[in-house]
């Protein structure tokens, strides 16, 4: 029989050994041809699907400075001042917002948005979102009329009506912060607080009511603000109650003659006025008369009373959000912030109406972001109405100082602080009350 030489058996092991080699080579360079052309296609799907449709979805977002960032605040600064001088910077720092419509194929208007630089909260002209808005409104240009400086008679007029410590350059801010440190009550348990207080101040500075109607007074700190903020306005006071609840020792008293007072015996709810009565018979007059609501009752039942009379302007305190509030009527859909967002079919017709019916719907900013508190390592209150470092941000609007982000903000947020006696780390529980206090506090226009 014929035998392979060692050699032979060599030669052949080799060739099997190539054409193993060979065939393992092709079968690689099939598989990254297969690869190759399975990343084509879906980088091809990428570019002609996928990118426009993200494009298009941020491009409608409002704003590209929407991220929480100091740089990105920065930058949206420099872009928005590099034209304007130092002295027109105060004039231009309110159109920090920036408003934008999201539209169809069809190029028309779908929503109206409204966003805020390094600020993650897009506000929607539409209900069913977390921040919602209608209209324009003075609110949207708070930060400006705040550190606008005050003309020269304006100090003078205010120093020989209540000697409070005015100055040259002094704003409208300044103004406010010397009537806070000279409020009756310094803490106020359970009536309004810096945020507030800052947004009544300002709204009967701005609007310029001959009446301001109170639903709810409590300790009468409210009535202290509104006073302050208009000499001659006339305030119809109305609580159910003789005193104050929350331990608060007495009330304060409008002692200007100016004031009504609907307490106690003489108590007449805010839905039990003849409003369209005294309208039609001259007594009042809708366009300018404030009605400010802070009675923790049904809030949606009472405008809408307000609405059919032919009321034109209201602040609602106690807009609290979903599930949160003081009482059983604060908690579940009966606020312009709850309605507005709440998901519940039963009830989705109801906020439609109320948003359709309303002229306008602004939520007043707080002084500084929750992110200052974030050495306070307090709990939050189950009930809300307080703001927390924690927070996310993406249902309230921009604050009125970016402390955490402009030298010159932290500068007037440290000035306040030190006037006011309060710590602006908020350590102290004091400090952390009256800073973050804050439950979306809004303007409705009927």
């Amino acid at each position: 029989m014929f035998r392979k030489t060692r050699s032979q058996v060599v030669h052949r092991d080799t060739l099997k050994s190539s054409a193993n080699a060979a065939r393992n080579e092709t079968k690689c360079r099939l598989k990254i041809s297969m690869y190759t052309a399975v990343l084509t296609v879906m980088f091809s799907l990428l570019f002609v699907f996928v990118l426009p449709i993200l494009y298009y979805l941020g491009s409608h977002q409002s704003s590209h400075y929407n991220a929480y960032s100091p740089s990105l605040y920065k930058n949206a600064m420099n872009e928005q001042f590099s034209a304007s001088s130092t002295d027109d910077r105060n004039k231009k720092e309110h159109e920090k917002l920036i408003i934008s419509s999201i539209k169809d194929d069809t190029n028309m208007d779908i929503v109206k948005t409204k966003s805020w630089p390094a600020w993650p909260a897009v506000a929607y002209e539409e209900i069913r979102h977390p921040l919602v808005f209608k209209g324009e409104t003075f609110v949207s240009k708070m930060r400006y009329v705040l550190l606008d400086t005050i003309s020269g008679q304006e100090v003078e007029d205010k120093k020989e009506s209540n000697n409070a410590g005015y100055v040259g350059d002094t704003t409208l801010l300044d103004e406010f912060v010397e009537v806070y440190r000279l409020r009756p009550d310094k803490d106020n348990e359970c009536g309004i607080r810096i945020n507030h207080a800052l947004a009544l101040f300002y709204a009967v500075k701005l609007l310029k009511p001959t009446l301001v109607v109170e639903s709810g007074i409590n300790a009468g700190q409210s009535t202290y603000f509104i006073r302050n903020a208009s000499p001659n306005v006339k305030i119809w006071a109305l609580d159910p109650l003789e005193e104050p609840i929350c331990a608060q020792s007495h009330r304060w008293i409008d002692q200007s003659g100016k004031t009504t007072y609907f307490v106690g015996k003489h108590f007449v709810d805010i839905t039990q006025h003849k409003w369209a009565e005294m309208v039609s018979n001259k007594t009042i007059d809708a366009d300018t008369t404030l009605f400010f609501i802070d009675d923790h009752m049904h809030a949606l039942s009472r405008i809408k009373v307000l609405a059919k009379a032919g009321m034109k302007h209201v602040i609602l305190e106690d807009n609290y959000k979903i599930r949160e509030g003081a009482s059983n009527e604060d908690k579940w859909g009966v606020t312009p912030k709850q309605a507005f967002f709440y998901i519940d079919p039963k009830r989705r017709s109801a906020a439609e109406w109320y948003f359709q019916n309303m002229v306008s719907y602004a939520e007043f900013p707080p002084l500084i972001p929750p992110i200052m508190a974030k050495k306070a390592l307090f709990a939050r209150k189950a009930a809300g109405g307080f703001m927390a470092w924690q927070d996310k941000n993406e249902d309230i609007v921009a604050p009125i100082l970016r402390p955490d982000l402009d030298k010159g903000d932290e500068k007037i947020f440290h000035d306040i602080a030190s006037k006011l006696e309060l710590n602006p780390d908020m350590v102290d529980v004091v400090s952390y009350k009256q800073f973050m206090n804050y439950n979306q506090i809004c303007y409705i226009g009927l």
